[in-house]
């Protein structure tokens, strides 16, 4: 009997994982609710952008007409909204304490007044928050920028020029990349793809253990019969699954980028053959985790090792300079990371060859993963 082709066995591999998954209330849950539902959630969650109506104190140790129109404008920020005005710094910090404030500025005695000490306007938040301290700082900036200029337009009518004669000092700043400091923008580039790399880590891990054995008679034996086993049966194996995942991947860039406006300035076309290529890694590595270790637990907790740390150690959230050695290391390893640095880069622009070596690099680990589990699952008895 002339054994099926490699072809022929992804094929056979393909067909039965699909009809699997559509009789698999499990899988439809994982492949199809769960993805709709995480991107539906985390678009309505951020589709806001900015930070708004953050809750603040203001100490106003001075009392003169030039801190109350400072304390005015900064009312007038739509970032944030005065939710109190105690009477010293220790009692801002009990409100912060109570969560009733984010952070409190505190003005200095004798604000605006000529002869007053040079004493800073301090700003207190907690540095757990660093998002929203930044953001109040912005805020508090422009108002103090805006206090500045209607304090010198207030000199010049006293002194008798007109104040638009008057040269006011102009500085300008310019933020690149992300002006508006929105979340949308930073936060669903960055959860989403991790969400997929996560799901399609878990359910490789199931579709694979369910192969191992169980009451209906299933074996890897049973299951190299069926599909002719090898790396071409295991590849079919992937196949639905990367499939449904990679649709996912496409809605939400569809919906970041063509409805929400989020322009990408790189190669769009690389940028999503570069999440292909992580979802067929992260589906591969955990087929390869679940043939080795031939227990579905420690297919799970090695991938939630790889998967669910990829978030922390991309270098999207936390910066990796100047981290200890190891986990510069692993930053390195985990195939989130070149992902992340691949779509970052392109949304900024970046040559689109970067994209599509991420690519090439990614699709490596996928083969390497579908190598291992191939080796592993021949080099031990079935359970």
């Amino acid at each position: 009997m002339t054994a099926p082709s490699a072809l022929a066995r992804l094929g056979g591999s393909a067909r039965r994982e699909a009809g699997f998954i559509a009789g698999s209330r499990v899988m439809l849950l994982a492949l199809v609710v769960v993805p709709f539902c995480a991107i539906a959630v985390i678009a309505a969650m951020l589709s806001q952008g900015a930070l708004q109506a953050l809750p603040v104190g203001v100490v106003d140790n001075a009392r003169t007409s030039e801190s109350q129109a400072l304390v005015r404008l900064l009312s007038g920020r739509p970032e944030v909204r005065i939710a109190a005005q105690p009477v010293s710094d220790a009692a801002a910090e009990a409100a912060m304490r109570r969560g009733q404030i984010w952070a409190f500025v505190s003005l200095p005695r004798g604000f605006g007044q000529a002869r007053a000490a040079d004493e800073p306007i301090r700003l207190f938040y907690n540095a757990a928050y660093l998002s929203v301290g930044s953001t109040i700082e912005r805020s508090l900036t422009t108002a103090l920028r805006g206090s500045i200029i209607a304090g010198f337009e207030d000199t010049a009518w006293r002194a008798g020029v007109l104040s638009d004669r008057a040269a006011i000092p102009q500085v300008q700043i310019s933020v690149l990349f992300n002006p508006e400091a929105s979340f949308e923008w930073y936060l669903q580039a960055l959860v989403q793809p991790a969400m997929l790399h996560l799901l399609a880590a878990c359910v490789a891990v199931y579709a694979m253990a369910r192969e191992l054995g169980g009451p209906d008679g299933r074996s890897l034996d049973a299951w190299r019969a069926e599909t002719g086993g090898g790396a071409a049966a295991l590849a079919g194996k992937l196949v639905p699954y990367l499939t449904l995942l990679s649709f996912w991947g496409a809605v939400w860039m569809v919906w970041l980028v063509g409805f929400k406006g989020w322009r990408m300035e790189g190669s769009l076309l690389a940028t999503f053959a570069a999440q292909i290529a992580l979802i067929a890694a992260s589906l591969a590595l955990s087929f390869g985790f679940v043939a080795g270790a031939r227990r579905d637990i420690f297919g799970y907790s090695l991938s939630a090792l790889y998967a669910g740390s990829a978030l922390a150690y991309s270098g999207g959230s936390l910066p990796m300079e100047g981290a200890p050695t190891v986990a510069g290391v692993w930053h390195q390893v985990l195939p989130f990371t070149h992902y992340l640095t691949a779509q970052m880069d392109q949304f900024l622009g970046a040559p689109a060859r970067q994209a599509w070596g991420a690519a090439l690099l990614l699709a490596g680990y996928a083969a390497a993963g579908l190598a291992l589990a191939t080796w592993l699952g021949r080099s031990k008895s079935p359970a």
